[in-house]
């Protein structure tokens, strides 16, 4: 660094969006967790533990701490939300220069879960993954201090309302904060040995990327540098902070994976790849002869059915193991993400542990095996059946995905949560105060009206898209009923186990909550846009026989069945005895991309809202008289 800073950072004091108070200091009290308990280092010992029975020589430890909500800098802009989460390196651990630019309380408090953490899996012959985004953004007050550090332009132009950059790698002096932070990681946390970086999203991203969300940018001083250049000195200097540590590390530097719109980071990374020192990759690549990264990830995670929890998908569980960098390595990460059905994955992953399958007629034959040991034998067959349905409803589900549809909809749209009316810019503030501030809208009053305006996406507008969208829903309600009848069969014979099978069935029937907004969103926005369109004006003394019309009897059932379904997700929501949807542990921690601990009194509000605005579709359609 040229100088460290005088100023200290205008980021401490977060922000806020649409008059919510998105401000944090360090977090009081224990940090806490996603399911609203604190930090649980007994859970955390207690699943290390069975992870290395389980033959596990890696946990993760970059999941459920506290969100960086002093991130919220900028009044109105919602695009911190994708990186609050992000552990990045020069945030958590950071060095002299940048200790003004962070928030340090925070920084500490994070840095300590994840110490503590580190020493549980040391007393266990364990050693820690670690999961970010980099380069990750830096504070707009350190780059009017060190313009010189000024990377490129990370943020989604449509989803943000300030331009967000993170910093020049190419600059040695960018690299030497990256050294330190590495080094002050590795001091208080030595267990960590392997190390996935996410780039060109959310906040992070490499000068010059043809990925890069605003297009390829940067600084002048390194347009020439190629990106093998570039990649090779950020990796190689993170390999030789660590060396320097006593430390050996492996670390993967890996890009969003492109969509058809999208252009790829790295065109060549095996080529680059063969310029790494050992153990460092990108994209999967490992340095120095090209191979694919030897490392295994398992994780029991809620994949295309998030923010419900505590579905079983045995079956994308083993393909997430199998797939990708999952070439059979010694090194096997976990993740404890999916704290419902932990014992099952450990079962699932013991058992392919012991009989790799090679063909899914062996898979399921192992599977039926694992649904004798938790079903018994008499249900095995219904168990095995279950899961087989719940597979197909996740693939369905999936064919959606421009982002998980039910993360992307219900939760960033706050379909779940908003009202559905006629003419949404007319709503009193007391009408939309509890969904309007999550709503990840970076653009204005109309599109935020928009059910199917999602951060700037249209995927899902238009008549076309309401047919598409309800045939593969119709296709995912089949499964999610096939489920749920197979969970009431079993669950009729299994005894004293019967909760745990009336657990899983009201998890389902959450799922089928969530699945219904899907396709009302959708449906009630298309109907909206087509009777808008037409412009005609409704009668106002219809005469004596005259009926509703089709397109009007449409749109209010629909509104009708979502108030219907809102009340029995709500219902659910409050007899559950366990989560049954991932949500901040406190009102202060609700985010756009994640829900809050107050959801059934929300659901309420939407029902009341939309019961308060039936006399508003008058305006829309002719009223029947008869």
């Amino acid at each position: 660094m040229t100088r460290r800073a005088a100023v200290k950072s205008i980021v401490l004091t977060g922000g806020t969006w649409n008059g919510l108070s998105l401000a944090q200091d360090a977090p009081r009290g224990p940090a806490s967790t996603r399911d609203g308990a604190p930090a649980d280092l007994e859970q955390f010992e207690r699943n290390a533990i069975r992870a290395k029975r389980a033959g596990i020589t890696h946990v993760l430890i970059t999941e459920h701490f506290p969100p960086a909500l002093w991130q919220f800098d900028v009044a109105g802009d919602p695009y911190p939300a994708w990186y609050i989460y992000q552990p990045g390196l020069l945030k958590i651990f950071p060095p002299a220069s940048l200790q003004h630019y962070v928030n340090p309380q925070y920084a500490e408090t994070v840095a300590e879960i994840f110490k503590a953490r580190c020493g549980i899996l040391r007393r266990h012959g364990l050693k820690a993954a670690y999961s970010t985004n980099e380069p990750q953004v830096i504070a707009e007050a350190f780059f009017a201090d060190h313009p010189e550090l000024r990377g490129p332009r990370v943020e989604q132009p449509n989803r943000s309302r300030a331009a967000r950059f993170s910093p020049c790698v190419d600059r040695p002096e960018v690299l030497a904060l990256y050294s330190e932070s590495m080094q002050q990681l590795l001091k208080r946390c030595p267990e960590v040995e392997i190390f996935s970086f996410l780039t060109s999203d959310s906040g992070a991203g490499l000068c010059w990327a043809p990925s890069l969300y605003p297009g390829s940018n940067g600084p002048a001083y390194c347009q020439g540098h190629s990106m093998q250049e570039r990649v090779i000195g950020f990796l190689s200097t993170l390999h030789e902070a660590a060396k320097e540590s006593g430390h050996t590390i492996q670390a993967d530097l890996v890009e969003i994976a492109p969509r058809q719109w999208m252009s790829p980071t790295f065109d060549r990374p095996q080529s680059i790849a063969r310029s790494l020192p050992a153990g460092m990759a990108v994209d999967h690549f490992e340095g120095p002869d090209g191979h694919r990264v030897r490392v295994r990830r398992f994780s029991g995670g809620d994949g295309e059915f998030a923010p419900v929890l505590g579905i079983p998908r045995p079956l994308g569980w083993l393909g997430a193991l199998s797939s990708g960098q999952g070439t059979l390595g010694s090194k096997l990460v976990m993740s404890f993400d999916d704290r419902q059905n932990l014992e099952l994955s450990f079962r699932i992953l013991e058992r392919f542990q012991d009989r790799p399958s090679s063909t899914r007629l062996q898979t399921l034959s192992s599977l039926h095996e694992v649904a004798a040991e938790t079903a018994g034998k008499a249900s095995a067959d219904d168990q095995l059946e279950l899961w087989l349905a719940l597979d197909d409803a996740e693939r369905y589900l999936g064919t959606l995905n421009f982002g998980p549809v039910l993360i992307m909809g219900c939760v960033l749209g706050r379909w779940i949560t908003r009202p559905f009316v006629p003419f949404p810019s007319e709503l009193r503030h007391e009408e939309t105060e509890f969904f309007r501030p999550f709503l990840f809208q970076a653009k204005g009053e109309e599109e935020a009206g928009d059910l199917v305006d999602i951060q700037g996406m249209r995927m899902y507008e238009g008549w076309g898209a309401r047919l598409l969208v309800q045939n593969i829903i119709e296709k995912v309600t089949a499964n999610t009923a096939r489920a749920l009848a197979l969970a009431q069969r079993i669950g009729d014979t299994a005894g004293p186990d019967r909760i745990k099978w009336e657990l899983l069935e009201q998890r389902i029937g959450t799922l089928q909550c969530f699945v219904r907004t899907v396709v009302n969103s959708v449906k009630y926005q298309a109907g909206l846009d087509r009777v808008k369109a037409l412009k005609i004006a409704p009668q106002q003394d219809p005469v004596l026989g005259a009926r509703s019309g089709w397109d009007r009897e449409d749109l209010l059932n629909i509104a009708r069945n979502e108030i219907d379904n809102a009340a029995e997700l709500r219902r659910l929501l409050e007899t559950a005895k366990e989560p049954l949807v991932d949500t901040a542990p406190v009102a202060r921690e609700e985010t756009m991309r994640r829900l809050g601990p107050a959801l059934p009194a929300q659901i309420k509000r939407k029902i009341d809202v939309m019961n308060a605005h039936w006399e508003d579709y008058k305006r829309l359609f002719t009223a029947p008289n008869l």
